[in-house]
């Protein structure tokens, strides 16, 4: 594996004319990176840690990190490792029994704690941010929340007060095509997405439940000019411009 460099800083909103792709594209465009053993991931999620970084320095406090069974939650736990440095504390919550055993293993020798959902629901006000990786552009038939993903989503909407949130690549439950979502989704301040605007961050429930969005450079941009995006937005992004070695 490469050596990682520092992520970049981000730049300020900027807007102009930003293509969305639908998921399948971007799994494309993704697949011979993947088959070359470029670290995707890793990449992914230094730049997410740099960001929440920078909202902790705005307001420190403690980290919880929910973290689902696929490549969104590797991203966060791979950033829970670093914020672990930096944070007051890194709790993490694993909403289902199987995990990127590489990124747990990271985040837990870095300092993060494993912690249960039901634990979490009777202290949510000690969070200061929630970063959410539960789901990501996986295919799926159905993408609403369940289990204990549903029950600390929901316990969080409940707040009367409600810690900031970063959304790892789009907000866990919302179709990343079209957009479309139930009532249990948390709306993000930031959500932080890899590689290409998703379509349904622009589409439906998106603007609403997206926040800023930053969009980290991942080198996709040459595979993803041979398909034609789904969607032209107007919408702000912050742009991370790529450090990483390709």
């Amino acid at each position: 594996m490469p050596d990682i460099p520092a992520a970049a800083a981000t730049g300020p909103a900027t807007v102009g004319r930003t293509p969305a792709y639908t998921a399948d594209a971007v799994r494309t465009a993704e697949a011979p990176f993947l088959a070359e053993g470029r670290p995707l991931m890793r990449w992914a999620a230094e730049a997410l840690a740099e960001i929440v970084a920078r909202e902790l320095d705005a307001a420190p406090g403690v980290v919880l990190v929910l973290a689902g069974a696929g490549d969104n939650g590797g991203d966060a736990l791979y950033a829970a490792a670093d914020l672990a440095r930096r944070a007051d504390r890194v709790d993490v919550v694993l909403v289902r029994d199987r995990v990127h055993r590489g990124a747990l293993d990271a985040a837990v020798a870095a300092g993060a704690r494993v912690v249960s959902a039901s634990d979490v629901c009777v202290r949510l006000d000690e969070y200061v941010l929630v970063l959410d990786g539960i789901l990501g552009i996986g295919r799926l038939a159905d993408r609403r929340l369940r289990g204990s993903a549903r029950a600390l989503v929901e316990s969080l909407l409940a707040l009367a007060e409600r810690p900031r949130v970063v959304a790892v690549d789009l907000p866990s439950g919302l179709d990343p095509d079209d957009g479309t979502a139930d009532a249990a989704v948390l709306p993000a301040d930031i959500t932080v997405t890899f590689g290409a605007l998703k379509a349904g961050l622009v589409r439906g429930r998106g603007p609403e439940l997206a926040g800023l969005v930053h969009l980290v450079d991942l080198g996709l941009e040459p595979a993803l000019r041979r398909t034609h995006p789904a969607v032209t937005t107007p919408i702000p992004v912050v742009r991370v411009p790529a450090r990483h070695r390709l």
